[in-house]
């Protein structure tokens, strides 16, 4: 599903990079290329991350 139709950037997309331990959607954006354009998305973005970010904590424990 696409999460920024500005940039055309996927779930999976915003799924790789917080798998590489990018935890803020900004940071997600510019670690694929280009920043948020109208920043609708960024709350659908962080919430990826931090679904992402929040898992990994419950296994490591």
């Amino acid at each position: 599903m696409y999460v920024c139709l500005c940039n055309g950037y996927r779930d999976g997309d915003i799924r790789e990079v917080a798998e590489s331990g990018v935890r803020c959607a900004q940071e997600a954006y510019l670690t694929l290329g280009n920043g948020p354009c109208c920043g609708t998305c960024l709350p659908s973005a962080q919430e990826i991350l931090d679904e992402i970010h929040g898992a990994a904590a419950v296994a490591a424990e």
